[in-house]
C-alpha cells in the first residue's frame, strides 16, 4: 500500500465530507417525518383527553393516537440508512420532552378532568416539533 500524495489525500477528505453531508441529508427527512407524525398523534390525543371528558371515549381517542406511533417507527427506521449525531441528538431531546408533556398532562386530568394541561401540552408538542425538525433538517 502507497502513500496518497497530497492532492490525493485532500480529494480523499472531500469525498468523505460529501459522504457525510449525503449521509446527514439522506438522514434528515425520515426524522423530521417522524417527528412530525408522532407529534400530531401525541398531540390530537392530547386534545382529547383535554376536550372529552367521558374517560372510555378519552382512552380509545388516546390509543388510536398511539397506535400511530408504530408504523411511524417502522417507516423511520426502514428509511433511515444511518444514524447521525444530530438525529440521535434530535430523538434525544424530542423524546423526553414529549414524554414529559405527554404523562404531566395524562396525570394532570386523572386528578382534574377539566384542567388545561392536556391542552397546553398538546401545544408545547406542536411548537417543539418544527423547531426541532428545523434543527434536524439544517446543514
Amino acid at each position: 500500500m502507497s502513500t496518497p500524495t497530497p492532492q490525493q489525500a485532500e480529494d480523499l477528505l472531500s469525498q468523505v465530507e460529501s459522504n457525510q453531508t449525503q449521509a446527514r441529508s439522506s438522514d434528515a427527512w425520515p426524522l423530521v417525518t417522524l417527528l412530525f407524525v408522532l407529534s400530531a398523534a401525541i398531540s390530537v390525543a392530547l386534545v382529547a383527553v383535554g376536550v372529552i371528558e367521558d374517560n372510555t371515549t378519552q382512552l380509545i381517542v388516546l390509543g388510536a393516537g398511539i397506535v400511530w406511533l408504530v408504523p411511524a417507527l417502522l417507516v423511520y427506521l426502514i428509511k433511515a440508512l444511518s444514524w447521525s449525531r444530530r438525529s440521535s441528538f434530535l430523538l434525544a431531546t424530542w423524546l423526553p420532552l414529549t414524554f414529559i408533556a405527554f404523562f404531566a398532562a395524562i396525570i394532570v386530568d386523572s386528578f382534574t378532568p377539566t384542567s388545561w394541561v392536556p391542552l397546553a401540552a398538546a401545544g408545547f408538542i406542536w411548537v417543539i416539533s418544527p423547531v426541532l425538525a428545523l434543527i434536524g433538517l439544517r446543514r
